[in-house]
């Protein structure tokens, strides 16, 4: 799928309507930061190290004018799909973002090659896959001959050790921009430089609250569960996103107390 959603709303974004335009995944790194008021080309520094995304000037209707942006990736949605459900009125709430904001109709564009991990860290770091270093879900290392699988239940939480040297996570720039901030990364493989991350408990070999009721939680349903393994433990981690989300955004979560985070990154599983 080459193509996914772009919707924006809230603070400082251009109330734009549906936009008969397109951007690309990459664009919304140097977009985040420049609604946030920080400077999109201070990034990292290194060989070959290249930002490809652009600020998205008809979305940034104030620089600087939102205090926290909070993205949300719901992977692998179709954008045809979801503008037509919103449409319909089956998607109610992501019909009054797309009120109050800007909405491309022809979506995101995705780097190639076109899998999930290739394109969430050109997401968060601004960079096609070529100048951040996470090439695929699996490759060859030339360096040493061995294949490389990064989009895997046992090796996702260690997928960024393949981050190329030099390159900044929109949570590296907001830290460098705005010291003492927080940002939190919920089921996000690319979490690198934040603050809360359920993949570093994974690495720290803490456990990670699975409520194990699949069929009785309020975002899944009997009817898929039971028969698919798949749904059920898909059902478990988006479930966990949104405890996790607003457990921070509650003010404690895990025994911590929490700021605000100025920047909170979702990743939405079963979509």
């Amino acid at each position: 799928q080459a193509r996914a959603p772009f919707i924006a709303a809230g603070a400082g974004v251009e109330r734009g309507g549906m936009v008969d335009a397109s951007c690309q995944l990459v664009d919304v790194f140097p977009t985040v930061l420049a609604l946030l008021g920080l400077d999109p080309e201070r990034h990292g520094t290194g060989a070959g190290v290249l930002l490809d995304g652009t600020v998205l000037d008809h979305v940034v209707g104030a620089p600087g004018g939102a205090t926290h942006v909070v993205g949300i990736l719901m992977d692998g949605t179709n954008p045809n799909v979801l503008y037509d459900l919103v449409a319909k009125g089956k998607a109610p709430n992501l019909g009054r973002l797309m009120d109050l904001g800007t909405t491309h109709r022809f979506g995101a564009i995705a780097s190639l090659p076109t899998v999930t991990l290739a394109n969430h860290t050109g997401i968060l770091t601004g960079r096609h896959p070529g100048h951040h270093g996470v090439l695929h879900n699996a490759w060859i290392d030339r360096a040493t001959g061995r294949q490389v699988v990064t989009n895997s239940p046992t090796t996702w939480h260690d997928s960024m050790r393949w981050l190329s040297a030099g390159v900044e996570t929109i949570h590296d720039a907001v830290h460098r921009q705005l010291p003492g901030s927080t940002c939190i990364s919920v089921n996000e493989p690319c979490d690198t430089g934040a603050d809360y991350s359920v993949f570093e408990l994974i690495r720290r070999g803490e456990p990670v609250d699975l409520d194990p009721r699949a069929e009785e939680l309020p975002d899944a349903t009997e009817r898929f569960v039971r028969p698919s393994k798949d749904y059920r433990w898909s059902s478990q981690i988006d479930h966990t996103a949104v405890e996790q989300f607003c457990g921070i955004w509650s003010g404690e979560y895990r025994g911590r107390a929490w700021d605000l985070p100025t920047f909170s990154w979702v990743n939405f599983t079963l979509t």
